[in-house]
């Protein structure tokens, strides 16, 4: 399976949900771009069973809520899984279906967009701290898989042969050569869901928590550059040196805006509303960044006429590229932040 490397080829840090994802759900992670062809085709074989396997595990728990229909509250008890269930198949193998866009996506990110510890030692421990409740939320669906192997014990000691989920199947399912690998397949499509449900949430969450500190270190090295020529440079020199240094800030400030990556799920909403403020918040600053980035001070020490006039329409040109926010939107129906979110909750 992939192992996503950074520009220097070395492997690259992966938080601990993140490689559980990569480790525990072979239908979404892609595998290796230089992967034979029997890798392909032996991974596209098991993508097909699973989902064969999920068809099945649809059918027993519909079955169980039509078996059911007429006693509500064990209906309403089987509905919440079998909706679940319903949801991961159809975003897991979607996933599955653009293994490699997804592989290209993170090696774009990696390449491109991650803040490295030893790079940005503060605003790596800025995106850990952001990326804290992400974690605990990881902890809580992984507590909720380890919950699901109390089952075979409760099994043995009260001498039951009950099943993971709410199913009724259409022959007898307690016979002990149906059962066990019914239980089986109960556990793997139980470890495929809870894997892409804190798996999808942290690779998104540090795909924009890194994406937001890209811009924060964009505004530092404006102003920084603006700082150092003001005290170095000459008069006649200085707005062209700032208007060359503004330049490569602005296309550094393109390649950002066109890493636009996912739609927001339901099931994320929560945690991805704050961390979609966030980015909405710094992103809105740029405007004034760019307003602010002492291009005045360069002007009033310039004595070249001419390339101030270039720098003030560069500066101008800056400010209105800037003057919308970049925002995360869900199926392009609202806005990720939290506002959005609360209202959602309320409704």
């Amino acid at each position: 399976r992939y192992r996503p490397r950074l520009p220097g080829g070395e492997l690259a840090p992966m938080p601990w949900p993140v490689s559980l994802y990569r480790v525990l759900n072979h239908v979404a992670w892609p595998l290796e771009a230089e992967s034979g062809r029997w890798t392909v085709f032996l991974d596209r074989l098991m993508i097909f069973l699973g989902f064969l396997v999920f068809c099945e595990h649809n059918e027993v728990d519909f079955h169980y809520l039509i078996a059911n229909r007429q006693d509500m509250d064990n209906m309403l008890t089987g509905l919440p899984t079998y909706l679940i269930l319903v949801e991961m198949q159809i975003r897991c193998f979607q996933l599955a279906w653009h293994k490699d866009r997804f592989r290209a996506l993170l090696q774009r990110f990696y390449a491109e967009i991650y803040v490295s510890e030893e790079m940005e030692p503060h605003l790596f421990a800025s995106i850990q701290r952001q990326m804290l409740a992400t974690r605990v939320n990881s902890t809580v669906y992984l507590l909720a898989l380890l919950n699901f192997f109390l089952v075979p014990v409760t099994n043995v000691i009260y001498h039951r042969r009950e099943m993971l989920y709410k199913q009724v199947y259409p022959f007898d399912n307690t016979q002990l050569h149906f059962f066990i690998p019914l239980l089986v397949l109960n556990f793997w499509v139980g470890f495929i869901i809870t894997s892409m449900l804190f798996g999808e949430l942290n690779v998104m969450g540090e795909l924009m928590m890194h994406l937001n500190a890209r811009y924060i270190q964009l505004g530092q090295d404006l102003r920084r550059s603006a700082q150092m020529l003001l005290k170095k440079s000459s008069s006649l020199n200085v707005a062209i040196r700032y208007r060359l240094n503004l330049t490569h800030i602005l296309q550094r400030n393109a390649a950002l805006k066109e890493f636009v990556w996912f739609l927001a799920k339901f099931m994320e909403l929560l945690a991805l509303g704050m961390l979609g403020s966030i980015l909405l918040k710094t992103t809105d600053e740029l405007g004034m960044m760019y307003y602010t980035a002492d291009w005045e001070q360069v002007i009033h020490q310039s004595d070249n006429v001419g390339e101030n006039v270039k720098l003030m329409k560069l500066v101008t040109l800056a400010i209105q590229l800037n003057s919308r926010p970049f925002f995360i939107t869900g199926l392009n129906y609202f806005r990720v932040s939290l506002t959005a979110v609360l209202k959602i909750i309320q409704g």
